[in-house]
């Protein structure tokens, strides 16, 4: 049986809602998830310039130490000679002044320990320190000839035990070189490590971060938060990190670092023209904390818009039943299950307008069991309300999907037949009336089987019939000529 009614308008139009529900809230999660994600790079994009620019601007700060020192250093080697350089010096006067220009250098230079000359075998021949003259530098071009001698700046790390001052210390050495490649001598300033480890602890640094300053060959010069223990050693560099020429030179990269195993953003940049890096790490879990946390709310927030709908939208299901429960109660024979009289008649109000309008064919059954009062009077009312059901389950059997088939009281029932004449409209009927007949029966209490035929009229639409009730009349009138004729047969309507 055809329902074009509002149940199944109302189901269609439910999934339409829920389609439209699920596809927003896909589409809100798409979003959700895409923007989560653009912020978490650009977090990270922005720490790792961050760490890039400190790192720069530290080492700027560092090297105007290194710098400067170096200027003084380059001035001295510009005012002395190889044979400036003996020790002990025969020329007392020579040898003071030599002293003095240590400590008159020494003097334009805040935080630098001491300056020192010092001869082509690395003995010390002046000082700003005079217990240091006559002790041979722990530089490694003095205690490796097979290290390359140049004119440039060099800078190295001197642990506590190979320093002359007994404390760990930045050298930087200026040397004076012959045409042929030898060491004639030079000038060196001492940086004490103390100074540098002050100044890069000034530097405040969040939960996990860090600073360091690495010489070139990797010695962990000072870091923050300090790390007495690896003070001096050698160190192996966080994977990725990059190498650098002589320039001056900056780059940023993430890597877990080989000292404490914890993955961070680095800011890299080496001092100009020394062979120093300034490094700068943000923690990589500190960095995206704030992120994570707003993940975590927009998330549950989500989660939770999710759950709303989910729940408003089975309060519209739940409405949608209830309406659907509503409707069939109004629209449909609590007994069989068919439609009811109302529907019967609004259903074939609109056939009648649809088959004048598009010109097409509309016939009406009617039918009623024959002698159904003896079957109540015999077997009792249950055992005829079993034989309305099963008439009502034959018809269902029967019919075609456009046709509607309801019970209009008692024991008469009726069907409409869109697009159907009276030639089909007979057929119909025969097939129901047989089908009755041969193949219905219903059970009395006592297990007595029951067998019952039924009288059917036929009525199609006339050209100049305008109402259904007036097509429903006339096939009462066949029904009652079928009943006038000896009943269990099938009378069109004259």
């Amino acid at each position: 049986m055809r329902d074009t009614g509002p149940g199944k308008r109302g189901s269609v139009s439910s999934m339409g809602v829920t389609g439209a529900l699920l596809l927003a809230l896909t589409f809100a999660a798409i979003l959700l998830v895409v923007d989560l994600f653009d912020g978490r790079n650009r977090i990270l994009a922005e720490r790792a310039d961050m760490a890039l620019q400190k790192s720069q601007f530290m080492s700027q700060w560092f090297g105007t130490t290194i710098v400067a020192t170096d200027y003084v250093l380059r001035d001295i080697i510009g005012k002395v000679r190889p044979d400036d350089l003996v020790y002990p010096d025969p020329d007392p006067q020579h040898f003071q002044r030599m002293q003095a220009l240590s400590r008159d250098k020494l003097a334009t230079l805040p935080g630098v320990e001491g300056i020192t000359l010092y001869s082509k075998d690395c003995v010390f021949t002046a000082s700003a320190n005079p217990k240091l003259l006559g002790f041979r530098s722990n530089q490694k071009f003095c205690t490796d000839k097979s290290e390359l001698i140049g004119p440039e700046a060099r800078i190295q790390y001197i642990p506590m035990d190979k320093s002359a001052t007994r404390r760990p210390m930045i050298l930087v050495s200026r040397n004076l070189v012959s045409t042929d490649g030898h060491l004639q001598g030079g000038a060196l300033a001492a940086i004490d490590l103390a100074l540098a480890q002050d100044w890069i602890s000034s530097f405040a640094v969040g939960p996990n971060d860090v600073l360091a300053l690495v010489d070139s060959d990797g010695t962990l010069l000072a870091r923050n938060p300090p790390l007495p223990q690896a003070i001096g050693t050698r160190s192996p560099s966080p994977p990725g990190q990059p190498t650098f020429g002589e320039t001056r030179s900056s780059a940023n990269f993430t890597a877990i670092s080989p000292l404490d195993g914890r993955e961070r953003i680095f800011g890299i940049s080496k001092i100009e023209n020394i062979p120093v890096l300034l490094i700068v790490g943000y923690d990589k879990n500190g960095t995206l904390h704030e992120w994570e946390r707003r993940t975590w709310q927009l998330s549950a927030g989500f989660v939770i818009l999710l759950a709303l709908s989910l729940v408003v939208r089975r309060s519209h299901l739940r409405a949608l039943a209830q309406r659907e429960a509503l409707r069939k109660l109004a629209t449909t024979d609590t007994l069989t299950g068919i439609a009811n009289r109302r529907q019967l008649i609004e259903t074939g109000e609109h056939e009648v307008a649809r088959a004048h309008r598009y010109g097409h064919a509309l016939s009406v059954l009617i039918l009623d069991i024959d002698h159904f009062k003896a079957i109540n009077d015999t077997w009792g009312h249950p055992a005829g309300d079993r034989a309305i059901q099963n008439v009502a389950k034959a018809m269902a059997r029967l019919v075609r999907d456009q046709d509607t088939a309801g019970r209009l009281g008692g024991e008469e029932f009726a069907i409409i037949l869109p697009e159907t004449d009276a030639a089909g409209a007979a057929i119909m009927a025969e097939r129901l009336r047989q089908s009755i007949e041969t193949a219905t029966t219903t059970q009395a209490d006592d297990g007595t089987v029951i067998h019952f035929t039924v009288s059917i009229g036929t009525a199609s639409l006339g050209a100049q019939e305008s109402t259904f009730d007036n097509l429903l009349n006339r096939a009462d009138k066949g029904l009652y000529q079928a009943k006038g004729s000896g009943r269990n047969r099938v009378m069109a309507a004259e």
